[in-house]
């Protein structure tokens, strides 16, 4: 391992350090981002930048951490790829009015779209990340729940193309479709 992923690694258990994951018993955090990060790598995804990003790929939505900080510590591609795996939620004003069925229809509307915005290396993180997701959810979730992240998923996998990383793509598949 580098020394910029160690750093990075350590870096987010920093920052993740008071948080936990769904579940009983509930797990640390940092499971999540060492797991994505561990898809990448068994997927031969050896690029530096991406498995620092995948390491980092929540700090921006989950911790105080800004894509200022990760730029800083990790450079402009990482930077970048951070920034791109990085959920833009709807604003109060935007969700004014809405019932929860809307504000899910918006979100999700929303989630596909930045993924239809995505490069191939930011694609590859997003199916590690959901792919994580999907396993902890399936484990987490109530059935309703479950069934609606499944189908959200479905949408991704029309979102991003199979050639991102064909790979994790038809894992993600597999998963989803059987």
């Amino acid at each position: 391992m580098s020394q910029a992923l160690q750093l990075a690694v350590l870096w987010a258990a920093e920052l993740h350090a008071d948080q936990w994951r769904d579940g009983n018993p509930p797990v640390p955090y940092l499971c999540h981002p060492l797991e994505v990060l561990q898809t990448l790598r068994y997927a031969n995804v050896t690029d530096e930048a991406i498995l620092i990003a995948a390491v980092l790929h929540d700090v921006v939505e989950e911790t105080s951490a800004t894509l200022a900080d990760v730029q800083a510590r990790f450079g402009d591609r990482v930077a970048e790829l951070v920034g791109e795996v990085t959920r833009e939620e709807p604003t109060a004003a935007e969700t004014a009015g809405m019932d929860a069925e809307e504000i899910y229809v918006l979100r999700t509307d929303r989630l596909m779209a930045e993924i239809a915005r995505m490069s191939p290396s930011a694609h590859a993180i997003k199916l590690a990340d959901r792919l994580s997701n999907l396993r902890e959810a399936k484990r987490t979730r109530p059935f309703l729940k479950y069934d609606r992240y499944l189908n959200q998923t479905r949408r991704m996998l029309e979102v991003i193309p199979e050639s991102s990383h064909p790979r994790l793509w038809r894992k993600l598949h597999r998963k989803v479709y059987g």
